[in-house]
């Protein structure tokens, strides 16, 4: 009878680093959460090793005790430290919120990307603009009485450039190690400016970054003092001889994926490529991780032992190879992860010494954590230890074959070969898919956080994608190892292209890709604490626990704001978004869009949304056809079903591509549309809607005479929505009875000529609020207002009215400050 295996937490008892690696986790996790001091973390770290030391032999349980919290106190000072220790020079202590001319000279500290803008993108900005963005070590700044001062820190430093311009290449030549200086506008990133957008301050100073240099043009502003140091010559010419080789070897588009494949180097990629792959759940075959490392080194493994190449030599030259590459490849979470897992099993080969994979897996965890104590915060690392861990403890015993009977052994002799070989196919088949179907769950929790995306259409094109990078990887070594011989590229870009069509055809499927409200924190982490249970204790009740919590909390609760209308004015720039959300649950939006194009839509709207529990917009309002005003529908209806547009009777009628596109958009998606005009009236429960302007024809001009003006109310509370309403729209509405409103929508995104004080004393608005950007017009004032209150969500941030029986309040997302604006009259 062969022997019941013991559960999988045998093993993880056996291992001594699993317990340190849980301490330094609950350490990192304190100090980022709970806000612990610096000399509290000092004091636990110090406390818990000197108890440790002296009860070692007295008390081993205490000792144990004492020493798993000082290595907790431990692991939160360094993260502390690493996050908050800056020096007294560091450039970060100067840098201001607004912009600020300056001249500093530093090391290039890592290799520039380049992020290419989208050719042909027909809701883009008016000029496309290339990027080039890396990391710079400063040394010097120029200070007021024009003297080089000493400094440190370092700066995220990005060179605008136009395409097509003649002096866009002029920061190409800047490498990894060189020294320069640079003329740049220096700011303190910016905190979020909308609940739900991703704190980009926040990532940064996970980088120990605490400024941005940005440059307009390279010409004059980025000048080379000298070239690469000698810590960065031999990194640096390595991946500019590796990129050369590929980019000499295979079309664009298929240079593009290979660069991202075996170098990590995506910078090649637009930002609508690298959203296909992230949509279908496959992003994980193009981003350098264990996968990539695994094959590697069993490729060259089973090559060496082909060869005859002896053990010990063979698995040096696996260690050594290994390590390099994670290096070169810029030493990313799970390649590190993979790194130490695979030098630990070497080195147990060498040593001729059983490894224990439980303590090699928490071994990994240090080794990362050490290396930078914010990575596990990443959903990268996060992504890559959990599956690494699913695939070990559980996956390779859930799909393990199971020994044959006697008769079952004799029925297996008596099949033919071909029946064997087929048999052998759909083995490989079950186990490629059930071990995606695993995967795809395992993860769905942290991606449905992180990207609001689940991918089904993933399961089915996931083994084949694997498969294909597999080949793509091997030739592509080789490629890059032993020169652009012809078979190995075309096997390469034969691999690649079809890894391209066939994520295309999948992101194109109904149905492949949904996208999710963001689910509950408390939730996700119920949900990996009782996945981790399950794999170790291997117990059935618990994997009914699981399947119980993960439908709570994909059910969830049906959204309801009871008695409250609420109404938010998102900051995206130049350009409009209001959401508004009625008491009996139902979503409307007027505007969607901004002048920096419809990725707007991608980093703020549909985040904002998801944060709030939203999965579907009943209607849409556009104010006009002015692109800064619609441009990001497209990619509102890619990511919620959208129940109506509404629009004006000369929104259609506006002779350009993009409205024509947009329109098309709206028809594919059989969204139903109406028009309309003045006197028009709408409800949604409680909340009524009048159109005060547009009428049916006319006013002639821009289309900015002719925005819609909506006059909302809910209960005693009224606002206007004026869109970029001025001049004879203006006008005609003022000569309107007058029409008394809680809440004032700026027309024109607060430009001063465009809220002419007769409009003001029109509407008596208790507050005004002005949708702008940085570069829009001077910002009016209370004095412009008559004397009426005036937000801007530049400077406010989102802005949010919720509105019930007991009256009407406005609360600023950035500044934190909330009012109570008067009762409508």
């Amino acid at each position: 009878m062969t022997p019941v295996p013991p559960p999988p937490w045998h093993e993880f008892v056996r291992g001594p680093l699993v317990p340190v690696a849980l301490a330094a986790s609950f350490g990192l996790i304190a100090d980022r959460y709970a806000g612990i001091s610096l000399p509290t973390e000092l004091v636990v770290a110090v406390a818990g090793l000197v108890g440790w030391f002296v009860g070692r032999n007295r008390n081993a349980e205490f000792a144990t005790l004492c020493l798993w919290g000082g290595i907790a106190g431990l692991a939160a000072a360094h993260h502390h430290t690493y996050r908050h220790g800056f020096p007294p020079d560091d450039i970060g202590r100067v840098v201001e919120s607004h912009p600020v001319l300056v001249r500093v000279r530093g090391l290039v500290d890592e290799t520039p990307v380049v992020h290419h803008s989208t050719p042909g993108h027909g809701f883009g900005p008016t000029r496309r603009m290339d990027r080039a963005v890396t990391i710079l070590a400063v040394t010097e700044v120029r200070d007021e009485s024009d003297v080089w001062q000493p400094a440190s820190g370092r700066l995220r430093l990005s060179v605008e450039q136009i395409v097509g311009h003649a002096d866009r290449g002029a920061f190409e030549a800047i490498r990894v190690g060189d020294e320069v200086e640079v003329t740049g506008q220096l700011s303190r990133p910016s905190p979020p400016g909308n609940p739900g957008e991703w704190a980009y301050a926040e990532h940064l100073l996970d980088e120990r970054i605490r400024g941005e240099l940005r440059v307009a043009k390279a010409e004059d502003a980025v000048t080379r003092l000298d070239e690469g140091g000698r810590r960065f010559a031999v990194l640096t010419r390595l991946q500019s001889f590796f990129t050369n080789r590929i980019d000499d070897s295979f079309p664009p588009r298929e240079a593009a994926l290979a660069r991202a494949l075996l170098l990590g180097d995506g910078s090649a990629m637009d930002r609508t490529e690298w959203d296909a792959f992230a949509r279908t759940g496959v992003i994980h075959v193009l981003a350098i991780s264990g996968q990539h490392l695994v094959i590697l080194a069993g490729f060259v493994w089973w090559s060496l032992r082909i060869y005859g190449v002896r053990r010990r030599r063979g698995t040096l030259l696996v260690m050594g190879l290994v390590v390099g590459y994670a290096v070169l490849t810029g030493l990313r979470p799970s390649a590190t992860r993979a790194a130490v897992m695979v030098v630990a099993a070497c080195g147990g080969l060498l040593l001729r010494r059983p490894v224990l994979t439980a303590n090699t897996f928490a071994l990994a965890w240090l080794v990362v954590l050490m290396w930078n104590p914010t990575d596990p915060f990443t959903s990268g690392c996060q992504l890559s230890f959990v599956s690494v861990f699913v695939l070990i403890w559980g996956a390779t015993r859930w799909f393990a074959p199971k020994p044959l009977t006697p008769p079952e052994l004799i029925l297996a002799e008596t099949r033919s070969v071909p029946e064997k070989v087929l048999r052998g196919l759909a083995r490989i088949l079950y186990v490629a898919f059930g071990i995606t179907v695993v995967l795809t769950l395992t993860n769905a929790p942290l991606v449905m956080l992180r990207q609001n995306v689940v991918p089904p259409v993933g399961v089915l094109v996931g083994p084949p994608l694997v498969l294909l990078t597999a080949v793509a990887l091997l030739a592509g070594f080789l490629l890059l190892i032993v020169g652009p011989i012809p078979p190995l590229a075309s096997v390469t870009g034969w691999c690649l292209s079809l890894c391209d069509e066939l994520v295309k055809f999948a992101d194109e499927l109904p149905g492949g890709s949904v996208y999710v409200p963001t689910p509950a924190l408390g939730w996700v982490v119920g949900f990996y604490g009782l996945l981790a249970a399950f794999v170790l204790l291997a117990d059935r009740r618990i994997a009914f626990a699981l399947l119980a919590w993960s439908v709570l909390g994909l059910i969830g609760l049906p959204r309801t704001n009871g008695d409250e209308f609420r109404v938010t004015f998102l900051a995206v720039g130049h350009g409009g978004c209001t959401v508004m959300e009625t008491p009996d649950g139902r979503v409307l939006l007027y505007d969607v869009g901004t002048m920096a194009g419809p990725d707007a839509v991608r980093r703020i709207v549909a985040p904002y949304l998801w944060h709030r529990g939203i999965s579907r917009v009943d209607e849409v309002f556009l104010s006009h056809a002015d692109l800064d005003h619609f441009n990001g529908l497209g990619e509102l209806l890619r990511r919620f079903p959208v129940g109506q547009v509404t629009m004006t009777p000369s929104f259609a009628l506006k002779p350009t591509h993009e409205v024509a596109d947009v329109l098309d958009a709206v028809q594919r998606r059989h969204v139903p549309t109406r028009v309309a005009s003045a006197g028009d009236r709408f409800t949604a429960g409680d909340v009524a809607f009048e159109v005060l302007h547009p009428p049916r024809e006319g006013p002639d001009g821009t289309e900015n005479e002719r925005s819609l003006v909506l006059r909302v109310t809910y209960h005693r509370h009224s606002m206007l929505l004026t869109g970029d309403l001025e001049k004879s729209g203006a006008q005609r509405l003022l000569g309107l009875p007058p029409a008394a409103c809680d809440v004032l929508m700026a027309p024109h995104h607060g430009s001063r000529s465009a809220l002419p004080p007769e409009l003001v004393r029109w509407s008596s608005p208790g507050l005004v609020v002005a949708s702008r950007g940085y570069r829009a017009d001077p910002a009016i004032r209370p004095a412009d207002a008559a004397g009426v209150p005036v937000w801007d969500t530049f400077t406010a941030g989102a802005i949010t009215f919720r509105s019930n029986p007991t009256g009407l309040t406005a609360e600023a997302f950035r500044t934190g400050e909330r009012i109570v604006v008067r009762h409508g009259r």
